[in-house]
């Protein structure tokens, strides 16, 4: 998944390994070839909106990402 601007930074905040998250995007498909000349393909998913729906890990604070925004 990948995210640009403000909701890159936001993610990055808020969101840690583990935690659940709802992505709504696109599928963004590459083609390329690699040094060796061997065509390759790529998928990722361009975020458009991303909510949390548990908890990050965090510092082990109950109240880790408790004002973590929904983003738009």
């Amino acid at each position: 998944v990948t995210c640009f601007n403000g909701l890159a930074k936001t993610v990055g905040q808020y969101c840690s390994k583990g935690q659940l998250a709802s992505v709504q995007g696109r599928i963004h498909y590459t083609q390329w070839e690699d040094k060796d000349g061997v065509t390759r393909y790529g998928t990722e998913i361009l975020a458009d909106k991303v909510d949390f729906l548990s908890r990050g890990n965090g510092t082990g604070d109950e109240n880790d990402n408790q004002d973590a925004p929904e983003i738009d």
